[in-house]
């Protein structure tokens, strides 16, 4: 994607994310300068035909939930050594997988370690936020897409721990592709 489709995406991701209040950008600034849209889910009513159905019943079900996403989104800053994305683009990336649901998440956490893991779950318990774990990221319909806090493991919890072809045996984290554990198991 170049860079004027990037800000396209995102120009068209803002107008859907759009409500009443979220106009107000000191309110929703961040220190270090990126839009955090936090603060404008739910999604304004107004806007919810252009979205689809399928998304339209899963935000529901959170519009009037009492997830506090800002005290989430900054509890998991201060507990989590991996990183956290709670702002327009990193949700608008995370919305859809290679089939043809869109779900905007409510942020995503990229765990660095099991500690991590443990910390966003325990966080998301705290504030009652749905966690979603992606694993290698390569769905085609719709798995890895839901209006939840997304951990995505395929950055940096990829690795193949211990192979055992003799005995069919693969010790993995979260983030491993299966093709890429097949071509190590083959060598």
């Amino acid at each position: 994607m170049n860079e004027a489709q990037s800000e396209h995406f995102k120009s068209e991701f803002s107008k859907l994310m759009k409500t009443e209040d979220s106009t107000d950008n000191e309110t929703y600034a961040k220190p270090d300068h990126h839009t955090d849209a936090v603060g404008s889910f739910p999604i304004d009513p107004r806007r919810r035909s252009q979205l689809g159905r399928v998304e339209q019943a899963r935000t529901a079900k959170f519009n009037g939930s009492d997830v506090d996403a800002r005290g989430l989104a900054a509890e998991l800053r201060r507990q989590v050594r991996g990183e956290v994305r709670f702002d327009d683009g990193s949700r608008a990336l995370y919305a859809t997988d290679g089939s043809n649901y869109r779900q905007v998440p409510i942020g995503v956490v990229i765990p660095r370690d099991v500690d991590d893991i443990i910390a966003t779950v325990t966080a998301a318990r705290h504030y009652g936020a749905p966690v979603l774990a992606r694993g290698g990221g390569t769905s085609l319909a719709g798995q890895c897409c839901n209006v939840a806090v997304i951990m995505d493991l395929s950055k940096y919890m990829h690795r193949i721990l211990d192979l055992d072809p003799s005995r069919k045996r693969a010790r993995i984290q979260p983030g491993v592709v299966l093709d890429d554990l097949r071509d190590a198991a083959e060598r």
